[in-house]
């Protein structure tokens, strides 16, 4: 019996012993541990929102200059691109019935020299020299190859087309569930691969009332406004709408913003003065490249963590990079 009593005390002192707390002294005390971090102060600074959409260059001033009459081209050198003045005189057409009258003026005066007089004056009467010159109604330039020397017209026929230059804008397709957000009169910059690197200035025209079913799109018009503009018709071109212009947004670095998954909340890690990260849910606005706007939940100034990722959490032990220990 004294025995059993001996063993049964030695298995309650070893029980006791391993669930003793450690104590001040005990180096198996576990420290918590700090994790550095990169941040960035919040800060108040001009913000602008733009939407980046697609389109075409066009021209609204066409003009086409026809045949004057029925007959055969001569005098025609115009090519792609040429300017044309207004008045300028691009060719002539040769009347068919003029030619006509003229090869059988040859055959008279073989036949009877005496009487072919009388029918060459009467030919000169209608004979216009070159032939019926071809004039252009207004300035422009050439758009497409214009009929060539040579060939056979109609009677108003086109000859070639013209297009203002100054009549050239953009149209440009905004997608449906953007286009709230867009109206006549704000700022744009359009680039093209014609001019790399160059930035047209332009702005907000109007809004086409049209829809594009296939594509969920509603076309706009883009007017230049600088001096600068694409002369070409056609041409694919890429234009951003400033859409939203804050002179005193404040401002976080994008690397900073969490979304919460499956909802749309966002939240963010502002680095404590106690050392710790805390989880701040902010509401936020536009974005401008790697920024992006806080309507709430912080203020200017605030450090907000821009590294560890998920790996962050409320109340974790943090030591911003650089910082003294």
């Amino acid at each position: 019996m004294i025995r059993h009593r001996i063993v049964s005390l030695a298995v309650v002192l070893i029980l006791a012993a391993g669930c003793r707390a450690p104590g001040p002294g005990d180096e198996s005390q576990e420290v918590a541990p700090v994790m550095v971090v990169a941040a960035a102060p919040a800060t108040i600074t001009p913000m602008i929102s733009t939407l980046r959409v697609l389109g075409v260059t066009v021209a609204n001033h066409h003009v086409t200059i026809r045949a004057p009459a029925a007959g055969r081209l001569t005098g025609i050198s115009l090519k792609n691109g040429d300017q044309v003045r207004r008045g300028e005189r691009i060719g002539y057409v040769v009347n068919r019935e003029v030619e006509a009258a003229q090869a059988g003026l040859a055959i008279a005066r073989k036949l009877d020299p005496q009487g072919a007089n009388a029918l060459a004056e009467s030919i000169n009467r209608y004979d216009k020299g070159a032939g019926i010159p071809i004039i252009a109604p207004e300035a422009g330039v050439v758009s497409r190859p214009p009929i060539t020397s040579g060939q056979m017209v109609a009677d108003l026929d086109p000859i070639v087309e013209l297009i203002d230059p100054s009549s050239i804008y953009v149209e440009a397709s905004i997608p449906v569930d953007e286009l709230h957000l867009v109206s006549p009169g704000m700022p744009a910059t359009v680039t093209s691969g014609l001019k790399p690197g160059v930035a047209f200035a332009a702005r907000v025209g109007a809004m086409i009332p049209s829809f594009d079913a296939s594509s969920a799109t509603t076309p706009v018009r883009l007017d230049f406004t600088g001096p600068e503009t694409i002369q070409e018709i056609g041409a694919p071109v890429e234009a951003r709408i400033v859409t939203s212009d804050i002179p005193d947004a404040l401002a976080i670095p994008a690397t900073a913003l969490f979304q919460d998954v499956g909802q749309n909340h966002y939240h963010v890690f502002v680095a404590g003065p106690d050392g710790r990260a805390h989880r701040v849910n902010v509401t936020i606005g536009v974005h401008d490249g790697p920024r992006v706007q806080v309507l709430d939940g912080i203020k200017a100034g605030d450090q907000v963590i821009t590294s560890g990722g998920y790996a962050l959490s409320d109340g974790l032990k943090i030591r911003i990079a650089g910082a003294p220990s």
